[in-house]
C-alpha cells in the first residue's frame, strides 16, 4: 500500500513517520527541506508544500491513501487561512484527481470554535473542504485536542510556567481542557490509516477534562514546582495580546502570544467529545509531563531541574 504524506517533518510528523516506516507502507512525504526526511526506510520526499499544486499531484500519484498533517499553527490570518484551508483543498483535489480512495485529515479542536481565533476559523474551513469531497474518496476528520510531547515547541511555554515557584497561568480555574501525548497521537494516525473509520472524531488522552489546578499537581510531584497558582485577570491577558499584535503588525514578527490566543486560554471548555477514539495503554499525564519536560531540559530547552526522588526509605 502507498501513503502520501504532508506534513511529515512537522512535530507530529516526526513521530509518525518512523512509525509507519515500520510497517507495510511505501511513503512518499511532501516537504519544503527534504534533508528532513532524507534517509528514512521506505519513504520519497517530493519537495514543495501544500500550496504547490504540482508538488501535490506528484506526491498523490500512484498513492492509496493520503494523511493530511500540514498546517500554520501561527503567522497571519491571511496566511493560516492559505495554508490550513487553501492547503486543504489542495490536497483534497490531487488526492482525487489522483483516484486516492482515502484521505484523513488531522485538524484541530479550535475548529469547533471558529469565532474564537482566525487559526480556529481556518481550520473549520478546512474541514469543510474535506466534507464537500467527492463520494469517491472515503474522508476521515481527526481533531486532535492540545497535543504535547517530546520536541514540541507549542505547549511548551506554558509548562515552563509551571516550573516557576509562581505559576502565571493565562485562564481561569474552571476552565477544562483536554491533553494528548504526540505519542499516542501518532499511533492513532497508523490505526487510521490503515482502518476504515470515517466522518469527524475528537481525540484526548481517554481522561476527559483537565483543569491547570490538575495539571500543576502533576508538575509538582514530579520537580516541586509551582508552590503558588496565579491565574491572570482576562483583562491583564487580552492587553498583553493587543501588545503583542500591534508589535507583529509593525514588524513582522510571527508570535504566539496574540488576542486570538487569549481567546483560546479562557475559553472554558476545550474538552474532546465522545466517540473519540478508544484504545489501550494511553500515556498518562504524568509520565507525559515527565518525559516532554526531561527531554526539554535536555535538550536545552527549559532549564534543568532535579526531579523530586519518590522511591520509598529504606
Amino acid at each position: 500500500m502507498k501513503l502520501a504524506v504532508t506534513g511529515g517533518t512537522g512535530f507530529v510528523g516526526r513521530h509518525i513517520l518512523p512509525l509507519l516506516a515500520q510497517g507495510a507502507w511505501s511513503v512518499k512525504v511532501l516537504a519544503r527541506d527534504p534533508k528532513k526526511v532524507a534517509g528514512a526506510p521506505n519513504t520519497a520526499v517530493i519537495r514543495g508544500d501544500v500550496l504547490d499544486r504540482a508538488a501535490l499531484d506528484q506526491l498523490c500519484s500512484g498513492c492509496d491513501v493520503m494523511l493530511h498533517l500540514a498546517g500554520a499553527i501561527r503567522g497571519s490570518p491571511d496566511h493560516m487561512m492559505r495554508v490550513n484551508a487553501g492547503g486543504t483543498e489542495n490536497a483534497m483535489a490531487a488526492a482525487d484527481s489522483a483516484g486516492i480512495r482515502r484521505f484523513i485529515h488531522v485538524s484541530s479542536l479550535a475548529a469547533r470554535e471558529p469565532g474564537l481565533s482566525a487559526y480556529g476559523k481556518s481550520k473549520s474551513e478546512g474541514e469543510m473542504a474535506v466534507r464537500l469531497a467527492p463520494r469517491a474518496v472515503q474522508t476521515l476528520t481527526l481533531r486532535p485536542s492540545a497535543v504535547y510531547g517530546e520536541g514540541d515547541e507549542a505547549t511548551l511555554p506554558l509548562l515552563k510556567l509551571l516550573l516557576s515557584d509562581t505559576a502565571m497561568i493565562p485562564g481561569t480555574a474552571t476552565a477544562r481542557f483536554s491533553l494528548i501525548h504526540v505519542a499516542d497521537l501518532a499511533r492513532i494516525l497508523v490505526a487510521a490509516v490503515a482502518g476504515a473509520a470515517e466522518g469527524l472524531r475528537e481525540l484526548d488522552d481517554g481522561h476527559g477534562g483537565y483543569t491547570w489546578a490538575q495539571v500543576s499537581d502533576v508538575t509538582r510531584q514530579l520537580f516541586g514546582r509551582p508552590k503558588r497558582v496565579f491565574y491572570i485577570p482576562r483583562p491583564a491577558a487580552f492587553a498583553l495580546g493587543y501588545g503583542s499584535d500591534l508589535i507583529a503588525h509593525a514588524t513582522g514578527w510571527s508570535r504566539m502570544v496574540s488576542v486570538d490566543k487569549m481567546r483560546q486560554l479562557y475559553h472554558p471548555d476545550w474538552v474532546a467529545g465522545s466517540p473519540g477514539w478508544p484504545r489501550e495503554n494511553a500515556i498518562p499525564l504524568s509520565e507525559g509531563i515527565r518525559r516532554t519536560l526531561l527531554w526539554s531540559m535536555d535538550n536545552g530547552l527549559l532549564p534543568r531541574l532535579a526531579p523530586l526522588d519518590r522511591s520509598p526509605a529504606p
